[in-house]
């Protein structure tokens, strides 16, 4: 009897263990303040939640509200050329560093840049990456590669749905996320358990 428990209890871990994570999309732009209190008020604390790392997995695309010219090779960002260039920073180290838990802490302290520091001041950068634990020297590298940058501008553009209407265009699992609810974690709860998961110590108590 005890061996059987023990068997059901294997396989029920498993079972738990093999549920896909929460896809949550994250198509922002620097220099939207929507934008920045998401990220620093939400997506963040939301990512540090003891146990969510296992059931949240975060595609975040600083693109926005960009109109891209594949054509003429250029980008018009909502908020100008310094919107552009902060982008690209984000975009450099996302595809520098493509786990989560390597670039959300860069782009959370991007988020906190005051406006007049991310106009081409590289050194606001450097310290986002310092205090990430990134190597700047590659991301400032990708940034400065015209033909390497273009070409994380031409991908983030792809990512971004063309029927989004806004930023921060938020998907989870599919869903449309109503930022009006500001309750990313039970969003992600939500979706998680619906397709059999069980979140546990993640979505055992609302800490945000």
């Amino acid at each position: 009897m005890k061996f059987s428990a023990a068997i059901l209890s294997l396989v029920a871990g498993s079972a738990v263990a093999s549920t896909d994570p929460v896809e949550v999309l994250v198509c922002v732009e620097s220099l939207c303040s929507a934008c920045e209190t998401f990220v620093t008020d939400y997506l963040i604390p939301t990512a540090a939640i003891p146990g969510m790392r296992s059931i949240m997995s975060v595609t975040y695309v600083p693109f926005g509200n960009a109109h891209i010219d594949l054509d003429a090779k250029t980008v018009l960002c909502q908020h100008g050329e310094t919107e552009c260039f902060a982008n690209s920073y984000e975009q450099c180290a996302i595809d520098i560093y493509p786990d989560q838990d390597d670039f959300l802490p860069f782009v959370g302290c991007v988020a906190k840049i005051p406006t007049q520091f991310k106009m081409s001041q590289d050194s606001s950068f450097e310290d986002c990456a310092d205090q990430a634990g990134l190597d700047f020297s590659l991301i400032s590298s990708c940034h400065s590669d015209p033909s390497r940058a273009w070409d994380l501008q031409v991908s983030n553009s792809e990512l971004t749905p063309e029927d989004h209407t806004y930023t921060p265009w938020i998907v989870v699992d599919g869903e449309l996320y109503d930022n009006a609810s500001h309750d990313l974690q039970k969003a992600v709860c939500d979706a998680y358990e619906a397709k059999g998961g069980d979140g546990g110590e993640a979505c055992k108590t609302a800490t945000i």
